[in-house]
């Protein structure tokens, strides 16, 4: 229970080498968490792809129309393949997410936690900025899905400044300990 005070708390204060490698270990937790959401985006666009298509194209449509040479172009391009594309991007992407926190995990540093926070930080404010702009009808994913996607990606946000705290410190524990 302690290991997840020290993920989930950002104002627990750091003094040892352990606690601080804990909380710079919450970063990998976070991008653990990242890449379970993708890996469940992938398998919800997988098993219905039909599906998906046909609610990508009501999205064409309603965004370019069917006649204009633009919504026929993109229209055409639909097919299958991009599904299946769109889910091996996913699965990949949600791989690198994976190591990337095995690598966070085994040796806490401060760029990992950072970057993967910025990305988290933009997916959110998308998301969050599409709803403000009335432009939220236009996302393809079921409402639970973004919000559930909202979620995931604050609680991996305060994972991730801890990630980079904790790291952080135990880089100063560390010099302090040398000089």
């Amino acid at each position: 229970m302690t290991d997840l005070s020290r993920w989930l708390d950002p104002t627990t204060v750091l003094t040892t080498e352990e606690e601080a490698r804990t909380a710079g270990r919450g970063g990998a937790a976070g991008a653990f968490l990242q890449a379970a959401h993708g890996l469940l985006g992938a398998l919800i666009i997988a098993v219905n792809v039909d599906g998906y298509l046909a609610q990508l194209r009501r999205v064409t449509i309603a965004m370019y129309g069917e006649g204009t040479p633009v919504g026929q172009a993109s229209l055409a391009m639909m097919t299958p393949t991009m599904v299946y594309f769109t889910v091996a991007t996913s699965v990949v992407v949600a791989l690198v997410y994976a190591v990337v926190g095995w690598v966070q995990w085994r040796k806490p540093n401060v760029i990992i936690p950072l970057l993967l926070g910025l990305f988290t930080a933009y997916g959110v404010l998308s998301v969050l900025l599409s709803v403000l702009n009335g432009k939220f009808a236009q996302i393809q994913a079921p409402v639970w899905q973004s919000v559930l996607g909202v979620v995931i990606g604050l609680v991996s946000l305060v994972l991730f400044y801890n990630g980079f705290r904790g790291a952080n410190r135990l880089s100063k524990l560390r010099q302090e300990a040398v000089a």
